[in-house]
C-alpha cells in the first residue's frame, strides 16, 4: 500500500502498520510464488487471511491494536469540482455489528453519479466527510455477530451500498449476492448499477414482453447497450436515439432495430415515420433538456416516458439547462405520463429478495456471455485523479475503474 506514497506520509504511518504491509507484500509474493496466478480474487484468499492475522500480530508487537488498523479511502469534507475536493486520506477501518459482514474491496468503477454527488447535486448526499462509490466487488473478510450470509472467503456484489472508493467497508449481510465462480472481478465489478437499470426499466417498469417496442435516448451509452443486449434476450424491439452516425454501428452489432441520428435526421419526422403516426408507447431517457422534451412530445395517448438521466446537464452549473420543457395541451389530451426513475429508488420500493434475485440472474448471463461487460482501464489509488479525470471527459467506449489490491498499477 506504501507504494507511491511520500516520505512525509510515510512518516506518520505506525510501525505496526508497516509490518502489516510488508507482510500483506510476502503473502502475496508467495501466493504467486506457489500457483503462478495473479489473480486477486477468490482464489487467494487463504493467503489474504494470513495478512489479517499479520495485521493483527504486528499491531500488538508494537503496542497497537487491532482497532487500530486503518485503511485507505478516498473522501471528501465539501462539494464542488471533485479534482478540488476528492482525496487520498487513512481513517480507521470499520468495525463489526450483528449482522454485517466485512468486505475488502478489490475493484470499484467511477460513475457519473458519483461525480455528481461530489458536486453536491445528487439525488442522495452522504454526512461528511464520506466516501463517494455506489458499487464494486469485494471478498469477505468477516462476519459479525449473528450474520447469516456469504461466507468468509466469497467474491460478492453488494445491493445499494453507498461509500465504496474504501478498501474495506461494512454492510448487512442481505445486501451481498455472490459472484458466480466463472465471472472475472471487472465484470462483477460493474455488474448492479447499469444492468440492473436496464433490467428493471424494461422488465419491471415497463413490464416489457416479446414484440413490445421501445425507445431509447443515448442508446450507445453503458445503459443503453444493456437495454440493447436484454432485447435480444427478451425479443422485444428498439428504436435507438443517437447524437453521431458513427455510434449506430455499435448499436446495429447489438441488434437494435431501428436508428435516429439527430445529428442528421429530424428527429419528429422520423418519429412520425416510424410509429405510423402514432406516437411511441414506451421511452426511456437519460438526456432530459431538448431532447427529452421532444420524444415526451412524441408520446402516444397513454404513452410512458421514464427520466432516469440528465446527460445535457452533465458538469453543467446553469440552472436553466436543467429544464426540461412540455408542451402542456399535449400532455393533457394525450394523458401521456413523464416520470422521474432513479435506480435507488426503484430498488427500495422493491421486496429486497427480489432486487437480490435479479443481480443474481445478470450474474449469471454475463458469466455466461449472455450480457458482454464493458471494457474497463484500472487505476490504482494513488492515481485517482488521472481516473476521475478520465471517466469525467466525454463518454468512451472504456469505463474506468479503481482498484483496491496490492497490486494495483
Amino acid at each position: 500500500m506504501a507504494m507511491g506514497r511520500r516520505a512525509s506520509e510515510l512518516s506518520v504511518v505506525p510501525h505496526w502498520r508497516m509490518e502489516a504491509r510488508a507482510a500483506q507484500k510476502e503473502s502475496s509474493r508467495v501466493f504467486q510464488t506457489f500457483t503462478g496466478s495473479n489473480d486477486t480474487g477468490w482464489s487467494n484468499f487463504r493467503f489474504e487471511r494470513m495478512v489479517t492475522s499479520s495485521v493483527i500480530q504486528a499491531a500488538r508487537m508494537y503496542g497497537g491494536s487491532a482497532q487500530e488498523v486503518r485503511m485507505r479511502a478516498l473522501v471528501f469534507r465539501e462539494t464542488g469540482e471533485p479534482k478540488n475536493v476528492l482525496q487520498l486520506a487513512e481513517i480507521p477501518t470499520p468495525q463489526l455489528a450483528p449482522g454485517e459482514a466485512l468486505v475488502r474491496m478489490l475493484l470499484s468503477p467511477i460513475h457519473p453519479s458519483d461525480l455528481h454527488m461530489l458536486r453536491g447535486r445528487y439525488g442522495y448526499q452522504p454526512e461528511l466527510p464520506a466516501s463517494p462509490g455506489i458499487e464494486g466487488v469485494g471478498i469477505v473478510e468477516a462476519l459479525g455477530p449473528g450474520a447469516e450470509g456469504p461466507p468468509v472467503g466469497t467474491r460478492v456484489v453488494f445491493v445499494q451500498i453507498w461509500q465504496t472508493w474504501r478498501e474495506q467497508i461494512v454492510c448487512p449481510v442481505d445486501r451481498l449476492v455472490p459472484v458466480p465462480n466463472g465471472l472475472d472481478d471487472p465484470a462483477a465489478a460493474t455488474c448492479c448499477t447499469n444492468p440492473l437499470t436496464a433490467w428493471a426499466l424494461t422488465k419491471s417498469s415497463h413490464n416489457l414482453k416479446e414484440g413490445d417496442w421501445l425507445l431509447q435516448t443515448a442508446a450507445a451509452s453503458s445503459v443503453g447497450k444493456f437495454v440493447l443486449q436484454l432485447a435480444r434476450q427478451y425479443r422485444f424491439k428498439t428504436i435507438n436515439v443517437i447524437r453521431r452516425r458513427e455510434q449506430e454501428t455499435i448499436i446495429r452489432a447489438l441488434g437494435g432495430n431501428e436508428v435516429i441520428c439527430t445529428g442528421d435526421e429530424d428527429l419528429k419526422a422520423r418519429l412520425r415515420e416510424l410509429t405510423a403516426g402514432n406516437g411511441v408507447e414506451r421511452a426511456i431517457d437519460c438526456v432530459a433538456g431538448e431532447l427529452g422534451a421532444e420524444i415526451a412530445r412524441n408520446l402516444a395517448p397513454a404513452g410512458t416516458m421514464l427520466v432516469y438521466g440528465a446527460l445535457s446537464s452533465h458538469r453543467q452549473t446553469d440552472p436553466a439547462k436543467f429544464i426540461m420543457p412540455l408542451f402542456a395541451p399535449r400532455l393533457i389530451y394525450s394523458t401521456a405520463t413523464v416520470r422521474g426513475w432513479w435506480l435507488p429508488r426503484w430498488v427500495s420500493s422493491q421486496p429486497l429478495a427480489e432486487v437480490r434475485a435479479a443481480t443474481g440472474d445478470l450474474l449469471v448471463m454475463l458469466s455466461k456471455g449472455a450480457l458482454t461487460p464493458p471494457a474497463v482501464v484500472r487505476y490504482g489509488l494513488k492515481d485517482f485523479h488521472e481516473a476521475v479525470r478520465l471517466a469525467d471527459g466525454e463518454a468512451a467506449q472504456e469505463k474506468v475503474l479503481l482498484d483496491f489490491s496490492e497490486r494495483a498499477p
